[in-house]
């Protein structure tokens, strides 16, 4: 997977060289990438893989003798999920002088706002989840993702729903956030020009737990909902089928997550129409490399859950980029 992404090598590069010496002897030194994500709050379990993923490329890169010789430490931030946390996070990280490259951030808008600080101290981010255009739409050359565009991934749901599916009357949902509010947008223009119509849009807000009545005010004569969103999802889906509700519930990469979501539906996953997730990579063991990478995670951390193989490709970029630049 790193390999689609070594076009970008030269900025990266740049970056690093900016905060590491040419031609650095880094024998017998410490360097450090850091991870930022949700560690607590209903955010944890995408931002706790997140950090796993990114510990196991820190040790195997250690295990293989280091960065040129030098011990690679891991320092690691929870953001919270919130964006100002997220720019103190990033404004501590540019105060480190060891920290060469972060990993992270988790959420878009913590990412957007975060990245500007990057920015200011020319410090290189790799988001492996964040997907939003505006984290990459902003003329910040030492900003990158490792996953997919909301203005790419709404409108292949969409068209997938009408023309595969047969779907032509949905319920968009968000959380309001700018993740959420901007996939929903992008569905629903997609999902309109594919010949479908937006019966209703809702909103729901991160943190709620009565769905009732946002579940009961939705229009009676829809065929999908599509929730733009992420820790809301699974409560949602469980109050539709409680109202007796059982068309196809769709959900974009904010979903893709087996305990995030699959397990907390308590079930609700496989009743009436059932799911349709939009994954955010390939099948594991599609990519050269990430079946045994997902064995090695899996006899450590247990079964990936979601975006351990981006999050852990993400790692070995920066380790990578780094250490070309001190190679200079």
């Amino acid at each position: 997977m790193v390999i689609r992404w070594l076009s970008f090598l030269p900025v990266i590069l740049a970056l690093a060289v900016s905060a590491t010496p040419a031609r650095a002897q880094l024998a017998g030194q410490t360097v450090a990438i850091a991870v930022a994500g949700p560690q607590s709050g209903s955010g944890a379990v995408l931002g706790t893989e997140q950090k796993q993923a990114v510990e196991m490329a820190v040790d195997e890169k250690n295990a293989n003798g280091g960065l040129l010789g030098a011990k690679v430490f891991l320092v690691s931030a929870d953001d919270r999920a919130d964006a100002a946390e997220g720019k103190a996070v990033a404004q501590r990280f540019c105060d480190d002088p060891q920290v060469l490259g972060v990993v992270g951030h988790v959420n878009s808008g913590v990412s957007i706002e975060a990245s500007s600080v990057y920015g200011a101290c020319r410090l290189a981010m790799v988001t492996a989840m964040s997907s939003n255009p505006g984290v990459t739409e902003r003329g910040l050359d030492n900003v990158f993702r490792l996953t997919n565009r909301d203005d790419n991934k709404g409108p292949a749901i969409a068209r997938y729903l009408v023309r595969t599916l047969g779907k032509k009357r949905a319920v968009v949902v968000d959380d309001q956030t700018v993740y959420g509010r901007g996939l929903a947008d992008l569905f629903a223009q997609a999902f309109a020009r594919a010949g479908g119509e937006v019966v209703t849009r809702a909103k729901v807000t991160v943190g709620q737990k009565d769905f009732q009545p946002t579940v009961a005010a939705l229009a009676k004569d829809f065929d999908v909902l599509f929730f733009a969103g992420i820790a809301e999802a699974a409560p949602l889906l469980k109050e539709m089928r409680a109202q007796g509700l059982g068309q196809r519930f769709a959900c974009g990469d904010g979903c893709w997550d087996v305990k995030g979501f699959i397990a907390r539906t308590d079930g609700a996953a496989t009743q009436g129409e059932g799911v349709l997730i939009l994954s955010a990579a390939p099948a594991v063991g599609r990519v050269p490399g990430s079946a045994e990478f997902a064995a090695r995670y899996q006899a450590k951390y247990g079964p990936i859950a979601n975006y351990a193989v981006n999050s852990y490709d993400s790692a070995r970029l920066v380790l990578l980029a780094i250490e070309t630049a001190a190679r200079r």
